[in-house]
């Protein structure tokens, strides 16, 4: 029945291995895995719609990730310092824009082939567009 997982709500938790998001949780927010060395596998549910600021930063184990559809923003450095990510597979592609701040109303739109690709996609979370907010309109 949890519908979020709070800010800071597992940060440094340098034992934790891997997360799994039951069918209600539709946030995850600020810094809530931040610091999380250890964790290698996320399961990320049909029913996350946002993923806040630093939220699995320094996760530096984790290589791969998935995002559902469902998934309409990513706030800026969500994957910073997961220098193991080599996969993020965006399950849609298209719709997406990056903005420097959190409530433009207006981005620059994000090539549907940026996130088609897997290796790509990871590059663009951890370094390239790690100081944007994306958006998924």
């Amino acid at each position: 029945s949890t519908t979020t997982v709070g800010s800071y709500a597992f940060s440094n938790c340098t034992s934790l291995e891997s997360v799994t998001f039951g069918a209600s949780v539709t946030s995850i927010y600020d810094y809530a895995f931040s610091g999380c060395t250890s964790l290698t596998s996320i399961t990320i549910g049909e029913s996350v719609a946002s993923i806040g600021d630093y939220a699995f930063s320094g996760c530096n184990s984790l290589s791969s990730i998935e995002i559902p559809k469902s998934v309409k923003s990513i706030d800026a450095y969500a994957f910073a310092g997961c220098n193991s990510l080599s996969s993020a597979i965006f399950e849609n592609a298209e719709g997406w824009n990056r903005r420097k701040n959190w409530n433009a109303s207006v981005g620059d739109a994000i090539s549907s082939e940026t996130f088609a690709d897997p290796a790509k996609a990871a590059k663009y979370l951890t370094s390239d567009f790690i100081q944007y907010y994306l958006r998924c309109i």
